[in-house]
Parts: structure tokens; C-alpha cells; sequence
């Protein structure tokens, strides 16, 4: 292992190696600067990543000269190139990302940042942990940031720093995220919610404006747990008053940097990888586990789409569809997907008859459990299409109810034109 400064850590990318850079607040940006620096460090390489939108938004595919990007999600640096033929889109989530990692010589070399080393000789990943022990496992080779700001955890996987091929030490700010206050529509998405959590309850919730909303609402409750794959700065007051008593468990903390510096002293949060935190047969064996995402449109069949905003690929599948299957697989587990009526100043329903054609449905039908609204909750779980028509139809924006049922019988006549002329 050798001490480096960061020009000389990339320099270490052979031309045409694949390049793991961590996302979330582990990315490095003394890596990202090195390269935008001198172009010429990096020769027709291949940057592989979970890339958050609102997070992570650099153009990666500009690192160096002939770069291409394998991502999970549409980000705000990589929509538009692609269409270039320089970013390619992996339709899978958390697990399936894990599960490509984790192939011995997928990835060549990972840059991660990594706490400062204790007096046993080894470091940690810090509070952004996910996918870095799949390529340890893999057998990639490890440069790691060695940045003081990243915060140590008490309960987290470590690693020999000679298992690292380089170490830089470079003190940077981590990134950090506001997801801003929630609106009235989203504090009462989150009151319902809350009303269906039971105590002993295990939850999960996504990154956002829900998350902040639902935290909110669960002031003064107890005996509740956490498992997901994020924690934010929302999170903090439940912390302090003991909402998660049963524990946490989380892949990654996300938030301010008054967040982070907490989270050196709080005890009762583990960090895991996503082979624990998004595995199917784990998820599954936690009891009454409750799953909380959001989405961006959900149609009267039941199916929800969480990535594109008209056809714009604006996100991607990351660990929703991980969650919502090891919700319904969890003893007493309950899936909820969550979003407002409206969009685009309530002039559009996200409740909509059917998604456009080349929409994909990122949760099908079939494991569609619970959707939330700011006007209720409707129960999907076992019940058949019609059904289900009415009770969306219920929490549904009052304005836009008339058109949702009037566009549902139309699809029920092309339908049967359908079967008669087929």
C-alpha cells in the first residue's frame, strides 16, 4: 500500500479499465478533479456507479478522453449525453447492481472514500457503505480517499488498509442534501401513513420529501425499527427521542454536515452492505417489515412507474423494487407506494387511467400493495381489477376523478373491439 496524492492514485487506471466511483457522500471528488485536471490520466475507460439524482449530478462520462458510463439512475450530469452513446442505462436495481459487482473482473479499480485508520490498521467506508464490499469480494483493486470528515461509525464492516493498493489523504466537505420541507399535501400523505404503522413495526423509507414528512409525523412514537438502504437528516430527531428503538440498519447517511458529525456518537445504527440491506431472502426474514416509496405516477390497473416523467428518463429503479417484494415477503409486512394527486401546480393527476405507451412500469401490478395520497389509502393487495379502480378512484384528486372514470370505460371498449376483431 502506498501513500499517493491523487494525480498519481488515477494515474493507476490502465486504458480500458473499469472504474468504480462510489456515489451518495462517499464520492471523491479530489479523483474527479485530478482527472478533469489532466484529461489525459484516463483513456477509454468504463466509470461504473450508483449515481444519486440531486446528488451525484457530474457529467462522469467527460472524466478523461473516450469515457463511458454504466448507471443505474438518469442524473442530472449524465441526462443529457445520454443519448450520446456515452452513458448506458442499466434497468436493474440494488440487488441486481450488487449482483454485477460482485463478478470477479466486472470492475478493475474502485476509488471510495474511507475514515481515518485506527491504531489496529484498519479503516471503514464511513457512513457510505452499499456496494464497496462486493468489489473487496471481487478481487478489485482499492485506492482509497482518506478523508477525516467522513464520519466513523461504531458499527460498520472494516478493512486492513493494506488491502488497498493506494491511500490519498485529502480532507474535502462531503456532499451534502436538503430534500426541503414537505409540502401540506406531503405531511398529509405522511399522516396516513404513520396511521398504518403498528408498534414493533420495522420501516423502510426512501430519500425525499415523504421520508421527511412521515419522520415528522412519528414525533413521540416508540418501539419501532429501521431498515433501509438510507438515512438522512430528517432522521435525527427520531434518533434522539428513540422513535427506532429496535435499532437501524442502513447502507448509507445522507444529509447535513451537523448530520453527519452525530452520527459519530449515536449507537444502535448498523451499516451494512446492499447484501443485507436490499437482499430479497433478508428483507424477507425481517417481521413486519414496512416499505415506504415514492413514485410519480401510479394507473388504475394498480402497475407504478418511478423513473420517467412523460418519456424523460429522469431517475431509475435503484432499491424500490427491491423493498416492495421484501415488504410482501416479510411476516406481517406491508408495501407502501406513495405520491400526491396532482403535478405540474394540480393541473396533471398522477393517478392516470393507464401509463403512456413506452412508459415502463417499474412496480407491476402483482406486487403492488398499498398506495397512499394525500386523500387516503387505498388497500390493493388480493383484489381484483375493478376493485382496484374504485379504490384509486377514491384517492384521486376530486377534480380529475370524472375524466379517470370516463378514460377507464374507453379502455374497456377498445378492449372488447379488441377480442371481437382479434
Amino acid at each position: 500500500m502506498q501513500g499517493m496524492n491523487a494525480a498519481q492514485a488515477t494515474a493507476l487506471v490502465r486504458p480500458g479499465d473499469t472504474v468504480f466511483i462510489a456515489g451518495c457522500c462517499g464520492e471523491p471528488k479530489v479523483v474527479l478533479d485530478a482527472v478533469e485536471a489532466q484529461p489525459s490520466l484516463w483513456q477509454d475507460v468504463r466509470v461504473v456507479g450508483s449515481f444519486i439524482p440531486g446528488v451525484n449530478d457530474s457529467d462522469f462520462s467527460a472524466l478523461g478522453r473516450g469515457t463511458q458510463v454504466d448507471t443505474i439512475f438518469a442524473t442530472r450530469g449524465l441526462h443529457p449525453v445520454l443519448s450520446a452513446g456515452r452513458v448506458n442505462l442499466l434497468p436493474v436495481s440494488y440487488t441486481g447492481l450488487w449482483q454485477m459487482l460482485s463478478e470477479p473482473g466486472r470492475v478493475d479499480i474502485a476509488f471510495v472514500q474511507v475514515t481515518v485508520p485506527r491504531d489496529d490498521g484498519t479503516t471503514s467506508f464511513g457512513i457510505a457503505v452499499d456496494f464497496v464490499p462486493a468489489l473487496i469480494d471481487a478481487g478489485a483493486r482499492l485506492v482509497g480517499i482518506v478523508n477525516p470528515a467522513m464520519p466513523d461509525p461504531l458499527d460498520g464492516p472494516r478493512v486492513p488498509v493494506d488491502r488497498f493498493e493506494a491511500l490519498v489523504h485529502a480532507q474535502t466537505p462531503l456532499i451534502e442534501y436538503d430534500g426541503g420541507a414537505p409540502d401540506a399535501a406531503m405531511l398529509a400523505i405522511g399522516q396516513h401513513i404513520v396511521a398504518l404503522l403498528e408498534e414493533g413495526d420495522t420501516l423502510q423509507l426512501g430519500l425525499g420529501k415523504i421520508q421527511s414528512a412521515v419522520l415528522r409525523q412519528l414525533a413521540g412514537r416508540r418501539g419501532l425499527g429501521f431498515h433501509g438502504g438510507m438515512i438522512s437528516t430528517p432522521m435525527l430527531e427520531r434518533l434522539e427521542e428513540g422513535t427506532f428503538s429496535k435499532g437501524i440498519l442502513t447502507g448509507v447517511a445522507l444529509g447535513t454536515e451537523p448530520f453527519y458529525r452525530a452520527l459519530n456518537k449515536i449507537d444502535g445504527i448498523a451499516f451494512r452492505p446492499v447484501s443485507q440491506t436490499h437482499d430479497l431472502g433478508a428483507l424477507s426474514k425481517v417481521p413486519n417489515l414496512v416499505s415506504v416509496n415514492s413514485v410519480l405516477q401510479v394507473d388504475l390497473f394498480g402497475q407504478a412507474s418511478a423513473e420517467m416523467l412523460g418519456h424523460r428518463q429522469i431517475s431509475g429503479q435503484g432499491g424500490l423494487v427491491d423493498f416492495v417484494r421484501g415488504a410482501r415477503q416479510s411476516h406481517g409486512g406491508r408495501s407502501i407506494l406513495a405520491l400526491p394527486s396532482t403535478a405540474g401546480k394540480e393541473t396533471r393527476s398522477r393517478i392516470v387511467p393507464a401509463l403512456a405507451e413506452g412508459v415502463p412500469a417499474t412496480v407491476s401490478r402483482a406486487d403492488v400493495d398499498i398506495v397512499v395520497t394525500e386523500y387516503g389509502v387505498a388497500r390493493l393487495r388480493g383484489v381484483d381489477v375493478e376493485e382496484r379502480v374504485h379504490r384509486l378512484l377514491a384517492i384521486a384528486h376530486p377534480a380529475f376523478r370524472d375524466d379517470l372514470v370516463r378514460a377507464w370505460r374507453a379502455l374497456g371498449r377498445r378492449s372488447q373491439e379488441t377480442m371481437r376483431t382479434s
